[in-house]
């Protein structure tokens, strides 16, 4: 018998059984405990700022579903990239959930509306329409009627990167305005002519010896065809009808 080859084939024995034994040690944590022995989760990339085609593909080597989301305009990223994912980028989540990206439908630009001689309403409701928003509004004296727009910055034709403002300038009239002729009106007729081209209503006096209908305008001052200072006003002299005094009723002695 050759014992010096004893050791040797010993080793290889026990080097069989060792490997045997680990290996079985692996199918059987691999079958029963696969959580503890392939982690389940892994981290969320970061693709915000990628082109969609690069963020699906850096999100499918990490284990994830890509899921294209809303598309919106964006004043500064070029259409196509991310602009924002959920789950958010670094979290840990579970190996095959779904990222949903948004993407950016890049610019979107809009011509300005004309808006010279509009009201100041119907400038919002134009502005409104074309997809853009009313900035600030100033009021100067011009020679357009009172309240109507003469001007937009930007102006009217004027191709703009949305979101963007629109600012206003609205007329308040001319600095002086003629005096409206007003003999012959009621009192509120009067009124309301005088406020639409930005003057006021100024004292009212009442005459009770003329015949005309109650409460007609018989005398102004300033007259019409005057002028006068925008915002200033006009005094007038309206027809009132006497209160007639109680007719005493005769009595006569009886007889």
């Amino acid at each position: 018998m050759n014992w010096r080859g004893v050791p040797r084939r010993a080793f290889l024995y026990l080097l069989a059984a060792a490997t045997g034994f680990l290996a079985a040690y692996v199918i059987l944590f691999t079958f029963a405990f696969p959580a503890e022995v392939i982690p389940d989760e892994a981290q969320v990339p970061n693709v915000v700022g990628m082109t969609f085609d690069r963020a699906a593909r850096a999100l499918g080597r990490a284990g994830f579903t890509t899921v294209e989301g809303e598309s919106r305009f964006h004043r500064v990223v070029a259409a196509g990239v991310v602009l924002q994912q959920d789950p958010p980028a670094d979290s840990r989540q579970k190996r095959g959930t779904e990222v949903r990206l948004a993407v950016s439908a890049g610019q979107r630009s809009a011509e300005v509306p004309q808006l010279t001689g509009m009201t100041e309403q119907a400038a919002r409701i134009a502005l409104a329409n074309a997809g853009f928003e009313l900035g600030t509004i100033n009021r100067q004296n011009s020679d357009n009627p009172r309240g109507m727009v003469f001007m937009s910055d930007p102006p009217p034709g004027d191709q703009v990167q949305l979101p963007a403002a629109v600012n206003l300038v609205i007329s308040e009239g001319p600095a002086i305005i003629i005096a409206p002729d007003l003999m012959g009106r009621t009192l509120p007729e009067a009124r309301s002519l005088l406020e639409q081209i930005g003057l006021r209503l100024g004292n009212v006096s009442r005459d009770t010896s003329s015949f005309q209908i109650e409460n007609t305008v018989i005398r102004q001052v300033p007259a019409g065809g005057q002028p006068v200072i925008a915002g200033g006003t006009v005094n007038v002299v309206v027809t009132e009808f006497p209160v007639m005094a109680p007719v005493p009723v005769d009595t006569f002695p009886a007889r």
